[in-house]
């Protein structure tokens, strides 16, 4: 097939014009030409179309190739343009080249038109790529720079000499600098003139001599002003292609409000210690006097223990923000890495074109990967705030399955994969009241997965009502997941193995976010796999019409059947609101309920009342837990049963239960049919 050529020709002479076309013709070119011979309709020829080449006679009656080719740089063109000449001296070709043509022909000898149009057309298409790839580098430099200057932490980057290369916003104004050029080229012996300019930089320094991350420390720094802060420091090294250490990224997080509220606990801590041994003292003396001041040692007593548990939560938390920040770390890293060390080798200019084109596709492709991860991160940033916010409406799933089929039509197809809905299985009518975006994420996450992890064979998807329900499912014959996997993919930034990550990359939300977006629609999801088999990922959202919209958040209802009145329940239970859950539960059945707020408390109510006919036992509380006392409870009265209540249950657990002799275990929250029917069971 011939390589079609826009060509705009130079020329007084129709038959010379003619002549060169010809030329290009059979050299493998299928040419269109226009031609223009004076200087006002070779502008309007620029202006009004492009072109791939310019081809001028030297001489002309109106002016000359010079002329012409002053004309043409004038409108910036990035195109061959090729002066041919019948008499022509090798002077006058080298000023015109000098002038900027790209080459010259005798017409006697146009034979060298097609191979030197062939050269020019290679050349000009590579300074375009060039071109495209500056600017690609450029979005991508923005695009980074803008992250880090919108992040409060504190961002530098170092070279080997352990000199600012790089400094965020935050970083300039916290060492009381003006502008990220004057902080530029300093090390922190520089910036910082106390033991902390000297500890970090000693820090710096082994992290790039060991090449090993530093993460996690703690530091207590001054700003400029003399203002104290607390920083969780992490320390990444970066390396180039070839592995070697070229610098290091420092992130500095603000934790002073952290560290604040653990000093004031360990400052209320002592303080309640002492107080605790001052009231124990008097009681000791006024016991039988002052039964009051009993009970406020038992209220300073609890506001212990609260702060205690405030505490651990509050570090518990701190754990988790910073894995998160590690995990968040690691994926910006990854496509950072690849930009920043492509983008290096494009300033070679004796880069060939395929290694330029070969490069520039991976920085578009790490560019890509990076804004995902971004899109990604904020989804489950507002996730695990509880920002979601749903916008239920009359949603046409049938229409939004048709939708998708025609978005992945083309994906499927570029990897020889078929795509299939299946219509037998999609009712042509399905509408429900839903959140129709949040439906659209979840199945162009779960379809574009399939994709991404088939190679061969296809990728079904369908949805169809069942009962009360839309069930939906993605199906594909991809590579599987092995059992033992398919419970962690679900947790952010978890997938199957590192080979996998290798392969296909990812950050590991997709699927987390799939999930949580699931149950806050109301529903549920599943997997369904084999290795080497394929995969079916499932999920079910309400079906719900416009007339059950309104009754769709009511609860269950108590059934009314049970009666209890003649049954005595002790509830052993720390925390007020689950006590009155339950109580609320039980409420209907008319039963008598008596309330133990630890298991010392418990123990003691079942060997004072024997009319008690069934105790519920949380597993974890004060002074004595659930598994302690339910032991003593067994050998007070083997027979009457109880039933464990908890919140966190593994298979561990359930060994613990068995062995501590409870009757039942219910996992909360507690499903509220499930729960009567199981005492029901028991009282009868």
């Amino acid at each position: 097939m011939k390589e079609p050529i826009r060509l705009l020709i130079i020329e007084d002479n129709d038959d010379d014009a003619i002549l060169e076309a010809e030329a290009l013709k059979k050299g493998g070119f299928d040419v269109i030409f226009e031609r223009v011979d004076n200087p006002m309709d070779l502008r309007e020829a620029l202006r009004k179309q492009s072109w791939d080449c310019v081809i001028s006679d030297y001489s002309l009656p109106s002016f000359s190739g010079l002329d012409a080719l002053a004309i043409f740089l004038e409108s910036a063109l990035d195109i061959p343009f090729i002066i041919i000449s019948g008499a022509i001296g090798e002077e006058t070709a080298v000023i015109a080249m000098k002038a900027g043509a790209h080459d010259y022909i005798m017409k006697s000898n146009l034979n060298r038109l097609v191979p030197a149009l062939q050269r020019e057309l290679r050349e000009a298409n590579i300074r375009q790529q060039k071109k495209r790839a500056e600017t690609a580098i450029k979005y991508e430099k923005i695009l980074l720079r803008t992250l880090i200057d919108n992040v409060p932490d504190l961002i530098y980057i170092k070279d080997t000499e352990c000199r600012r290369i790089v400094s965020n916003d935050a970083d300039v104004g916290f060492t009381g600098f003006q502008s990220e050029q004057e902080i530029t080229g300093k090390t922190d012996l520089e910036i910082f003139r106390d033991e902390f300019g000297k500890r970090n930089h000693a820090a710096d320094m082994m992290v790039l001599q060991s090449g090993c991350p530093q993460s996690n420390s703690e530091e207590n720094i001054f700003d400029s002003k003399g203002n104290s802060y607390w920083f969780q420091c992490d320390k990444i090294p970066i390396r180039d292609g070839e592995g070697n250490i070229t610098g290091l990224v420092g992130i500095f997080h603000d934790i002073s409000h952290r560290k604040e509220i653990e000093f004031d606990l360990l400052r209320s801590e002592q303080s309640l210690k002492k107080q605790n041994l001052e009231y124990e003292a008097l009681n000791k003396e006024y016991l039988s006097l002052n039964e009051e001041l009993t009970e406020s040692l038992e209220r300073i007593k609890r506001m212990n223990d609260d702060l205690i548990i405030a505490k651990n939560k509050a570090e518990e938390g701190d754990k988790l923000k910073s894995s998160f920040l590690a995990n968040m770390s690691h994926e910006i890293r990854t496509p950072l890495n690849a930009i920043l060390g492509f983008s290096s080798f494009l300033k070679n200019p004796e880069m060939s074109k395929d290694r330029t084109a070969e490069f520039v596709d991976i920085i578009e492709a790490s560019g890509k990967q990076l804004l995902s991860i971004i899109n990604d991160i904020l989804e489950i940033s507002q996730i695990e705030a509880g920002q979601v916010r749903l916008t239920v409406e009359p949603v046409n799933i049938s229409k939004l399955l048709n939708e998708l089929f025609l978005q992945f039509k083309k994906d499927a197809s570029l990897k020889g994969i078929e795509l299939i809905l299946n219509i037998n299985n999609s009712a042509q009518d399905i509408i429900t009241n839903t959140d129709g975006s949040k439906v659209r994420q979840i199945l162009t996450n779960l379809i574009s997965n399939a994709i991404k992890f088939t190679s061969e064979g296809k990728v079904e998807f369908a949805a169809r009502v069942s009962k009360n329900h839309v069930l939906f499912y993605v199906k594909d014959t991809g590579i599987g997941i092995d059992p033992e996997y398919q419970t962690i993919i679900f947790e952010p930034f978890r997938q199957v193995e590192t080979t996998i990550s290798r392969n296909f990359g990812g950050n590991g939300l997709g699927l987390s976010i799939c999930r949580a977006l699931v149950e806050k629609l109301g529903g549920k999801m599943t997997v369904n796999s084999l290795p080497n088999k394929g995969s079916t990922f499932s999920f079910t959202i309400p079906f719900v019409s416009d007339k059950e919209l309104e009754m769709e958040s009511l609860p269950d209802q108590i059934p009314e059947k049970y009666d209890w009145k003649k049954h005595l329940i002790l509830v052993a239970e720390d925390e007020t609101y689950n006590f009155k859950f339950i109580e609320e539960m039980l409420s209907p059945t008319h039963a008598k309920i008596l309330h133990a707020r630890d298991g010392i408390e418990a123990v003691e109510l079942v060997r004072q009342i024997p009319d008690i006919s069934l105790v519920i036992m949380d597993l974890k509380m004060p002074e004595m837990d659930g598994y302690k006392a339910t032991k003593i409870i067994k050998q007070l009265r083997p027979d009457l049963p109880v039933i464990a209540q908890t919140a966190t249950l593994i298979s561990e657990h359930k060994d613990w239960i068995a062995n501590a002799g409870f009757d039942k275990y219910l996992s909360k929250p507690l499903e509220i049919r499930y729960f009567m029917e199981v005492i029901d069971n028991f009282l009868d």
